[in-house]
């Protein structure tokens, strides 16, 4: 699997020496509050688990900025729907809080985007639990538009069900609005 290259940030595949700092950065409350699949509390061993089950699969990254992991990306093939309950890959992430607010994940999510229209699909879904102001900049700016759906989706840091708002990207509108 190859590196993904874009200026000051590289997407790379996941190794086992990742486990300690995924754990670390996905129990900041601050960061897991936003995330609906992973465990709570989140532990080293959950990251053990998530490296082994997921390192092989291409669409899965690491966010490096100056040999710094700082975060997820992937898209993950047919985990949601649209609205005729057809199967989409899904745009996901996180990002640690110590690199938020620098445009980290809009580039990380750009460079992912373009790999996965160059050839993966040609239509991503994603979304964000409600309340969450970050993401919705992140994905409006990359072009998703709203779906007018909200999911119901169990996130375990909550311990219940949370309205996911949901969005999607067609590779046609990407080509036609790409950011710059």
């Amino acid at each position: 699997m190859l590196n993904l290259h874009m200026g000051r940030l590289v997407l790379r595949p996941m190794c086992a020496a990742d486990a300690s700092w995924i754990a670390r950065d996905i129990a900041n409350p601050s960061v897991h509050r936003w995330l609906t699949s992973v465990p709570f509390p989140y532990r080293i061993e959950d990251a053990e688990q998530f490296i082994e089950s997921f390192a092989v699969k291409e669409g899965f990254r690491v966010i490096v900025e100056d040999d710094e992991p700082l975060g997820m990306i992937s898209i993950e093939s047919a985990r949601s729907f649209d609205a005729n309950r057809s199967a989409l890959p899904e745009l996901g992430y996180w990002l640690a809080e110590r690199a938020w607010g620098r445009g980290v994940m809009s580039d990380a999510a750009r460079a992912m985007v373009d790999w996965f229209f160059d050839g993966q699909g040609d239509k991503i879904g994603s979304g964000w639990i409600q309340g969450n102001t970050r993401s919705p900049k992140v994905l409006t700016k990359l072009g998703f538009l709203p779906t007018g759906e909200t999911l119901m989706r169990h996130a375990h840091f909550h311990g219940k069900e949370m309205p996911v708002i949901r969005v999607t990207l067609t590779k046609d509108h990407w080509q036609r609005a790409k950011p710059a």
